[in-house]
């Protein structure tokens, strides 16, 4: 079952995550729900001011967010 989260986050954050999540192909939602994910399974969060990879940076992002969408079912 799905539930709701209302959290408070500067507006100009906010407006620039939403374009790059669409840029990427995600929604918003997809961004934060991977992330709560990946806090839960590395049972800390990681916090860098240099970005590791982009996704951006491969050539198939239907590929690797068909892969994503999957991994959602897992929990």
């Amino acid at each position: 079952m799905d539930t709701t989260m209302l959290i408070k986050t500067k507006k100009d954050l906010k407006l620039k995550a939403q374009e790059l999540a669409s840029e990427l192909g995600f929604s918003l939602t997809d961004i934060v729900n991977a992330s709560l994910r990946q806090f839960v399974i590395n049972q800390g969060i990681t916090i860098s001011k240099i970005p590791t990879e982009r996704l951006d940076s491969y050539t198939n992002k239907k590929e690797i967010l068909s892969a994503y969408k999957a991994s959602l079912t897992e929990f």
